[in-house]
């Protein structure tokens, strides 16, 4: 059986990316072409294929190359798992997203009706949440941070809404 084979131009055009990233993947050996011609050409088979396409669901979800190649490096990487894990946190980005444009929508026709918004209505579509993995990474380490944590999670939802209420507050003062 003859195994396919795709040019570095071919992949480029397949996996909508430029020449140059695949052929800076193949530098930092992030994903290295199966085999190459006797003139030096770059060849993809099907297996590299697979590889790209980790690396680019990897690269869609904000990971650094270096993390991508830990990641692929990883001897208990589980192909299966991580897509489910990538799709998880697709659907939770296009539900923020959808909240957002909902919040846009609503804030639109306030503004087309002449009317105003509550202090909670303007502020329903933002989710704090979606910086804590950022936050734990950056200061995680830090009494401030346990401290914080300590506090927001004896927080009740009144406590959240007098917190919204008072940044709306705020931004309405410097509006």
């Amino acid at each position: 059986m003859k195994v396919m084979a795709y040019t570095v131009g071919d992949v480029a055009r397949l996996a909508r990316v430029s020449v140059r990233a695949l052929h800076h993947y193949d530098e930092i050996g992030l994903v290295k072409p199966t085999s190459r011609t006797e003139a030096g050409y770059r060849l993809y088979t099907e297996r590299d294929l697979v590889r790209l396409q980790d690396v680019l669901f990897h690269r869609e979800l904000g990971f650094t190359l270096e993390e991508i190649a830990r990641i692929l490096a990883d001897p208990a990487f589980d192909r299966r798992g991580v897509l489910m894990t990538q799709r998880a946190r697709l659907l939770e980005r296009a539900d923020r997203a959808r909240a957002l444009v909902d919040l846009i929508d609503k804030t639109i026709r306030a503004l087309d009706e002449g009317e105003s918004m509550s202090h909670e209505e303007m502020f329903d579509g933002f989710d704090p949440s979606r910086y804590e993995d950022e936050a734990r990474e950056r200061w995680g380490g830090t009494a401030e941070y346990a401290e914080s944590l300590k506090r927001t999670r004896r927080y009740t939802q009144e406590d959240w809404k007098t917190i919204r209420a008072e940044a709306a507050a705020i931004s309405a003062r410097l509006a």
